[in-house]
């Protein structure tokens, strides 16, 4: 499976329970959103 660039692959995460497979696939910092403050 080919992942964009903006996941952090090295902390993909995958687990089993009771028959459900739930996969965390996270963003790399520099793919999150930023808050710039404005001041006027």
């Amino acid at each position: 499976m080919t992942l964009p660039r903006t996941v952090d692959a090295e902390n993909v995460e995958a687990k089993l329970a009771d028959g459900v497979l739930t996969v965390s696939v996270p963003k790399t910092e520099a793919a999150k959103p930023r808050r710039i403050e404005i001041t006027a």
